[in-house]
């Protein structure tokens, strides 16, 4: 019996997820094979170590395996003598990867062993052997990754379904696609709507407040998916999906597909026709045309006429990618006379701008007076207009606060301490629908909305700062996904306690959810409520999303919660 003892790690993989819910399957036949070499090397110190490593449902030409990675981890840590392996292909079909893991191997001392082939990688034959063997598993990879490819192909042009995920409206049955009636009502809704609407934006906010969920991916092995509120993406994949046209796309190539069609040829048209039409622009056009709202109407302090500008800068996004952000700037015209050119960001003046027009509007006591003696049918009437206009000035709706401000705005001066908005009497009237009233005051001054800012210059550009006695920092909107996803949380943690005793999975699968998103739903619902308060209230750190918070490994304790989002 030999004194030392040698750690044998067995390693198992199979390439497909197909019979691995079976009770005895692949890995499972892999793992006996290979302890049962173990077993019969005792006499040289071999001893199986209790870990398993089992990668069940992935490729062999890349090393994206759990499994592999955690054993590699513990060679390198020295906790593993020897890898037992059923064929060498299990532990990788590429010899690029087989180089780096002989790396692995060579540095912490260790060795693999392929239990069905014999062969010594101490001599020179033996590692011409093993070449050779993972030459010829790479070239049967790549060749069955040819023809199945090839066969794939094939069978699109003869517009048969080759797999994937079942598309929202249809079931299959017998690997063909039948359509499914509720649910292809559901895609001839939510297309329509698209044509009322015309916005993926508003289409996916209404459709998430009926209720309407994505359709659940049913999978023989691992979580299910779907069963999630819509996303852009996911409408915008529906609406240009010609499957629903009875068609089958390959490499960008539209055949007649085997399966029914659920939308009629009429309304598939109208729906490409309104897609088109916004990625060309035309409904986004009329905000485009004027991006900055304030345009031949700001002056600086020295009475110059302001114009728009720019500036594009790179910035690294949370991800780590490079992308381009554009600034947008008012500066004192360069033809102009004076003194040194004034520039302030379009970002600080034009909410202050908006917010100060919208407060008048909203003030019931300064229109009244406007209106002198009329009818409380007229009064209402002219506040009613008047709250709508300041609705405009509160949403994001840019195309028309610029339409709007044009009308009633006769110009806009920055002083040291405030913007003075001066007010064209005129046009406000006719915006309130009291152009027929003629004002009593007409040799009276001109109506002048000030507020009150602090100058603070940053180089050659000047900030506007919320005085003292106003918020230092306007207060945080909302994020409504985020508040939707913690009322998700709690909903999700209700319907766990309303059935006590059961699984998750087997819960999921009657309610028509995904397993996986209902257990870390269910793991939410145990925030903090300082940090759940936040979140209602519009406080949360800027960094926190909703796909930050749903991607976050949460901890129990509410002290490491609030380390681990940021609070």
């Amino acid at each position: 019996m030999a004194d030392r003892v040698i750690r044998c790690a067995i390693y198992t993989r199979k390439s497909t997820e197909d019979g691995l819910e079976q009770e005895f399957n692949s890995l499972d036949a892999q793992y006996e094979a290979c302890a049962a070499y173990a077993v019969s090397q005792r006499h040289e110190g071999w001893k199986i170590v209790a870990e398993r490593y089992d990668d069940g449902g992935f490729s062999g030409g890349n090393m994206e395996r759990p499994g592999l990675k955690r054993l590699l981890a513990d060679v390198a840590s020295g906790k593993v003598d020897v890898i037992l392996l059923y064929k060498i292909d299990r532990l990788t079909r590429s010899l690029s990867d087989f180089a780096r893991i002989v790396d692995v191997l060579d540095q912490a001392g260790a060795s693999f062993v392929s239990i069905t082939q014999s062969f010594n990688t101490t001599t020179s034959m033996g590692r011409l052997t093993l070449n050779m063997l993972l030459s010829f598993a790479q070239f049967e990879r790549e060749v069955t990754g040819e023809r199945i490819r090839d066969k794939i192909g094939a069978s699109k042009r003869k517009g048969m379904w080759m797999g994937g995920p079942v598309p929202l409206g249809y079931i299959v049955s017998d690997r063909k696609l039948i359509v499914e009636p509720r649910e292809a009502d559901k895609v001839r809704h939510i297309m329509r709507r698209y044509l009322v609407l015309g916005s993926v934006r508003s289409l996916v906010e209404e459709l998430n407040a009926d209720g309407y969920r994505t359709k659940v991916q049913n999978r023989t092995s691992g979580p299910h998916k779907g069963g999630c509120p819509y996303r852009r993406g996911t409408i915008y994949h529906m609406l240009a999906n010609r499957i629903y046209r009875g068609d089958i796309v390959h490499k960008g190539e539209a055949y007649p597909g085997e399966h029914e069609p659920i939308v009629s040829e009429e309304l598939w048209d109208e729906v490409q026709r309104a897609l088109a039409g916004r990625s060309q622009g035309g409904s986004t056009r009329q905000a485009a045309r004027w991006p900055s709202l304030l345009i031949n109407l700001l002056r600086d302090g020295e009475g110059r006429l302001m114009a728009p500008s720019h500036s594009t800068r790179k910035v690294i996004s949370d991800d780590g990618a490079t992308q381009r952000r554009r600034y947008r700037y008012y500066q004192t015209r360069p033809d102009a006379e004076g003194g040194i050119a004034w520039r302030v960001t379009a970002s600080d003046i034009e909410p202050l701008v908006r917010d100060r027009l919208a407060t008048f509007l909203e003030d019931q006591s300064a229109l009244i007076a406007m209106i002198n003696d009329r009818g409380p049918e007229v009064i209402n009437g002219i506040l009613s207009s008047a709250l709508g206009m300041a609705a405009k000035f509160r949403s994001q709706a840019t195309g028309e606060c610029r339409e709007t401000i044009e009308h009633i705005v006769r110009r806009i001066d920055l002083a040291e301490d405030s913007i003075a908005i001066c007010i064209n009497d005129a046009g406000l009237r006719v915006q309130l629908g009291l152009a027929e009233i003629q004002s009593e005051a007409d040799d009276q001054e001109e109506l002048v909305l000030h507020c009150p800012v602090v100058k603070v210059r940053r180089g050659h550009a000047l900030r506007l700062v919320l005085p003292p006695s106003m918020p230092a920092v306007p207060p945080r909107r909302r994020d409504e996904k985020l508040v939707r996803l913690v009322a998700e949380a709690h909903a999700a943690r209700k319907l766990v306690m309303e059935n006590p005793g059961r699984a998750m999975a087997s819960i999921a699968e009657d309610h028509g959810r995904c397993r996986t998103r209902l257990a870390k739903l269910v793991g939410l619902s145990c925030l903090a409520p300082d940090i759940v308060t936040a979140i209602v209230e519009g406080r949360q750190p800027a960094k926190l999303t909703a796909t930050i918070l749903t991607g976050t490994d949460l901890p129990l304790c509410w002290r490491e919660q609030r380390v681990a989002l940021g609070f």
